[in-house]
């Protein structure tokens, strides 16, 4: 009898645990989803910004060598 109740306590557990792991997998799935989301996100912001940022230099380089030549032409 107490055989039963020991086996009839272990297939109740593995269908709880089956059903959580169902319930679970999606949610684990859809979480792991999103961080990647958000870490290409943030890693796009951060290329932009540092695209920005070049794009920058390259026009303060652009008009310093157009005065340089401004110069020169006045020489």
């Amino acid at each position: 009898m107490e055989t039963l109740r020991e086996e009839e306590v272990l297939r109740l557990e593995e269908a709880v645990l089956r059903k959580l792991e169902e319930k679970l997998t999606p949610i684990l799935h859809q979480a792991a989803v999103d961080a990647a989301k958000t870490a290409m996100h943030e890693l796009r912001l951060d290329l932009m910004n540092h695209l920005s940022r070049h794009e920058a230099t390259i026009q303060r380089l652009s008009r310093s060598e157009a005065a340089m030549t401004e110069v020169n032409r006045a020489r």
